[in-house]
Parts: C-alpha cells; sequence; structure tokens
C-alpha cells in the first residue's frame, strides 16, 4: 500500500507507489500514465504549483505535489474544449424522447457512391471534445489535434468510459472555464490520515460494478485509486473487426490492453516511443494500426512493438523485463450501457511474437487470419479449427475466396510441405494429405480435359481453362467433404481422394492409414485446408 508522508499544515504530500503493492494491472498501468503525463507538463512548463517527481525507477515512483499541483494534473487530464459537431437528424433524448434543441441547421453539399454532387441538411450541436494531452502531441503533430489515432481515444473515453453524462463533469467544466469541483476532493481524500476506503465506478476500474454477486461492494483505497485517473495515457486502445455471412467487415467496441508493467521506468521510455512510431494509414475512419481481427490480439501487437524497440537496443531483451502481462477487455456500447464481451490476460513470449508478426504480415483473409492467431493464444495446431468455419462459413468465402486459398497455401508451406509431388519430405500426416490432394486434383484434370501444369505453364491461354478446370474440380471435392464426418468421411477420402495413383510410399500409406483411423477429423480438416491451397 503506498506510503504516505503528510506535512502538518496539509500543505504537501508526498505520495510513493511500488508497482508490487498495486493490486491490478489497471492501477500499474494508472502508474505509468502518470509518469507520462507529469513528464510531458515538465517540458511543456505547464505545472502550476507543486507536482514533481521526485523518484522515478523500475520499481515505482514517488510524487511530491500541493493542492494547487492536484488542480495543475487534474486540469491537464481532464482539458476539454466545446466545439460544434454536424447530425444528420436532430437528438432526443434518451428518457423524455424530446428533441434536444440545436444551434442552427445548415445545407452540406456531398458527393454520393455513384458521384453525383448533393446537398443534405445536418444540425448542428455543441459538444465538448477532451484534449489527449501528450496524446494529442503524438499523433501526426501537422494535423492540429485531429489525428485518426487522437479521435480514437476521444470515441472511447467520451462515448465508452464516460458514456453516461453524468460521468462527464471533469471535461463539460474546463470546456466551460469552470472549477470542476474534483481537485479539491481528491485532496481531501489523499490527506486524510486514514486512507479511506472510496467507492470503485466503472468509470475509474474497468470492469467494477457497485456490488458482486454475493453483495460485495466495489471499493479501493484512496492513495490507490487516485492512479486509476491516468491510465488512459498508457493503455492502447484497438478495434476488433468481425466479418459477417455477406462478407461484410464491421468493427464491433473496442479493445483496451492494460500493460501489466514491471519496469516502470523502462516501460514508460519506450512506451512513449512506441506510441511515436505508429502508423497513421486508415482502415475506413480507424488507424490501420488499431484494427485487430480478436481482441486479444492487441496484447501481441503491444508485445511485438515493444519488443521491435528493444531489439536494436538491447539485442533481443524479452518484453517479460517490461511486463507481467496484458489484460485485455473488450468493450462494447448498447444504448446507455456499456458492456464488457470479453476480457483475457496474455503471457507472449519471443516466440509467440515472432509467430504473431508472420501470421499479421502473411495472411489476406480475416477469416484465416483470426483463426491462426485464436490457435496461437491457444497453443493449439495450427490447423484446429478450422473445420467450423467450413461448416458456418458461406463456400464462396472459403474456397471461392482467392485469399482464403492463398493463406490455406502459405500455411501449408510454413509448415514445411512442399509443392512437388515428388519431394523429399517427413512423413506428416499434413504433408501426405497436401500431398494426396494435390495429386487427386491433378489426375482429375488431366482426365477431363487432358492437360497437366507441364502443358500449360507457358501458354496463358491454356492456363486459364487448366486453372478453372482445378477450382472446379477442388470446390466439388471440397463441398463433398466438408457435408461428411466420421467414417463417411473415412470411405469419402480412401473411396474418391486415394483412387488415383500416389507417390507417397508404402510408409506414407501406413501413416495416412492410422491418422484415418485414430483421428478422422483432424485428416478432414487437413483436406478442407488442402483443397482450399490447392485449387
Amino acid at each position: 500500500m503506498p506510503a504516505v508522508e503528510k506535512v502538518e499544515t496539509q500543505s504537501m504530500l508526498v505520495l510513493d507507489w511500488n508497482l508490487a503493492d498495486l493490486p491490478s494491472s489497471q492501477h500499474r498501468a494508472g502508474l505509468a500514465g502518470l509518469v507520462l503525463v507529469m513528464r510531458w507538463m515538465a517540458r511543456k512548463k505547464a505545472i502550476r504549483g507543486k507536482c514533481t517527481l521526485a523518484r522515478i525507477d523500475s520499481r515505482g515512483a514517488t510524487l511530491e505535489l500541493d493542492e494547487e499541483g492536484l488542480k495543475s494534473l487534474f486540469d491537464e487530464v481532464y482539458a476539454a474544449s466545446s466545439e460544434e459537431v454536424d447530425r444528420a437528424q436532430p437528438m432526443k433524448n434518451t428518457k423524455t424522447k424530446k428533441e434536444i434543441p440545436y444551434l442552427r441547421s445548415v445545407e452540406r453539399s456531398f458527393t454520393d457512391k455513384n458521384g453525383k454532387e448533393k446537398t443534405k441538411t445536418v444540425y448542428v450541436y455543441p459538444q465538448v471534445v477532451p484534449a489527449g494531452s501528450f496524446l494529442a502531441d503524438l499523433d501526426a503533430p501537422a494535423s492540429g489535434g485531429k489525428g485518426f489515432w487522437i479521435k480514437l481515444w476521444r470515441d472511447v473515453v467520451w462515448g465508452v468510459l464516460r458514456g453516461v453524462p453524468a460521468t462527464r463533469r471533469p471535461f463539460e467544466a474546463r470546456a466551460a472555464k469552470e472549477d470542476a469541483g474534483d481537485a479539491a476532493v481528491a485532496w481531501s481524500e489523499l490527506t486524510r490520515a486514514d486512507n479511506p476506503a472510496l467507492d470503485l465506478p466503472s468509470t475509474y476500474f474497468v470492469g467494477a460494478q457497485a456490488t458482486t454477486a454475493e453483495a460485495v461492494s466495489f471499493t479501493d483505497r484512496a492513495r490507490q485509486r487516485f492512479l486509476l485517473h491516468f491510465w488512459p495515457f498508457a493503455t492502447p486502445i484497438y478495434v476488433p473487426q468481425v466479418v459477417d455471412n455477406e462478407g461484410e467487415r464491421n468493427f464491433v467496441g473496442f479493445a483496451l490492453a492494460f500493460p501489466d508493467v514491471r519496469d516502470l521506468d523502462g516501460f514508460c521510455l519506450e512506451y512513449r516511443r512506441v506510441l511515436e512510431e505508429r502508423g497513421h494509414e486508415t482502415n475506413g475512419y480507424r488507424p490501420r494500426d488499431a484494427v485487430v481481427d480478436l481482441a486479444a490480439e492487441g496484447a501481441l501487437d503491444l508485445t511485438r512493438r515493444l519488443a521491435e524497440r528493444l531489439v536494436p537496443l538491447e539485442g533481443r531483451k524479452p518484453t517479460a523485463d517490461l511486463l507481467l502481462g496484458i489484460d485485455v477487455i473488450h468493450l462494447e456500447r448498447e444504448g446507455n450501457n456499456v458492456r464488457v464481451r470479453s476480457s483475457a490476460r496474455v503471457e507472449p513470449d519471443l516466440v509467440m511474437c515472432d509467430e504473431y508478426a508472420r501470421i499479421r504480415s502473411g495472411y489476406w483473409n480475416v477469416r484465416f487470419r483470426r483463426q491462426r492467431l485464436l490457435n496461437l493464444l491457444a497453443k493449439r495446431r495450427w490447423f484446429a479449427g478450422f473445420e467450423r468455419l467450413a461448416a458456418t462459413v458461406p463456400v464462396e468465402q472459403l474456397i471461392g475466396d482467392q485469399y482464403f486459398r492463398h493463406d490455406a497455401r502459405e500455411a501449408f508451406k510454413e509448415a514445411n510441405v512442399r509443392d512437388e509431388v515428388n519431394a523429399d519430405e517427413p512423413m506428416t500426416s499434413e504433408g501426405l494429405v497436401y500431398r494426396v490432394v494435390g495429386t487427386y486434383i491433378a489426375s482429375k484434370v488431366k482426365s477431363k480435359t487432358d492437360l497437366s501444369w507441364g502443358d500449360v505453364k507457358a501458354n496463358p491461354s491454356k492456363e486459364k481453362d487448366y486453372n478453372e478446370a482445378r477450382e472446379k474440380v477442388a470446390k466439388t471435392a471440397f463441398l463433398a467433404v466438408r457435408s461428411r464426418s466420421g467414417g463417411d468421411f473415412v470411405a469419402y477420402f480412401s473411396g474418391t481422394l486415394c483412387s488415383v495413383p500416389h507417390h507417397v510410399g508404402e510408409e506414407g500409406f501406413l501413416v495416412l492409414t492410422r491418422a484415418l483411423l485414430a483421428d478422422p477429423e483432424t485428416i478432414r480438416t487437413l483436406t478442407l485446408l488442402a483443397l482450399s491451397a490447392r485449387g
């Protein structure tokens, strides 16, 4: 628990925190956020009164401040301005359903999807916009605080963390140049000798409730809860995307990746540089580097970025020296409520980090990449779970999608499975299935078209016919395998896919036979993927 020294006049506090004494990753991220904000304020000479970091090392930090210094700190954390925003429709009060008065209505011109110029009426409302302290400075300085990274941060703070209007008072008061009174309340709490237990709302601690199912209240000590004002400045935000059955991509809520800091000073130095080096390309209206295929990927991405920072500095120093792990919480706003969709703790290592980098850069299909990431996090074999995709996703988005086929080929290559039928490769189930499927498709195409790859590889017109025939044979087999399981699949595999001559040898057939009898579902999954790759 933080130790506090209190001057008799209560004019100054010395707050001392050690990472090991803090109860959660959110608190430890809060301490890192405090350090980052304080260092930025010191560089900007934005501190009034007494507010200095007397100590900052790997284990923790010590803060010396008076009441004016605390107010200065809060004024920076909750700085905001009032701006005007356009709304397509007049806003309504969620409770009374009455229209909220707007400042004015104006005509805006725009170009529709057909390239035609049109006009529409929009309704202008005032809106409070959180400043974001040093985060706005690090987001494309030329953007004047209007970059996509700071917009993402503001959207999360305003729409999720402070989605309930009553919780926005600290920002709204400062936008109106009023005294919010929160610094005085915090000072009173921090100067009490008993370090009182205070309510812990979800505004400060994500996932907290008024009471647990056992009717136990969520509370925290004043000097620990104080740190929770700052974690938004040290917690990266990600945007999970999903693909529906029509193939449309949609963003689903936000994922917060709380770093469970182990080395405070080291993390703060490297994290600031990570923020500076983020890309500024966009995916829709979000930064491309923030878009992920599943929420827990945020932990892998943060680890990868820190690892890339450490490589040139200390020669593959593990990120475990900076972090104990990363806690990821996926939030989504539904009406006036914010729902926790999932939470996970990830403790990545260098091997997982390297594999993640390959998956993120080497795969093109969202569904394929997502399944590979799920398998990586769960430490399952690379092909696990694809049978479920085959059963639930339209075939046009699997073997019928060129990106999915590409990813299947890349996955078999990574598994050290060669394309050549006569390759001298180890007798693994993956290699054998890949070879059997390839030989079956080539044989069927030859019997239907009298064409082989050797005949067409230098002839573009014939190559097109050959590839179309391959796709048709592979798709027909894919549908047949997808509709079978258990003994039916074994009969189809042995009676159809193995009905043409194969060059796998006696040993290969023994390995394949044992696998079919012992684990037919694995062979079925590999067959579906091999058909996608070979088709």
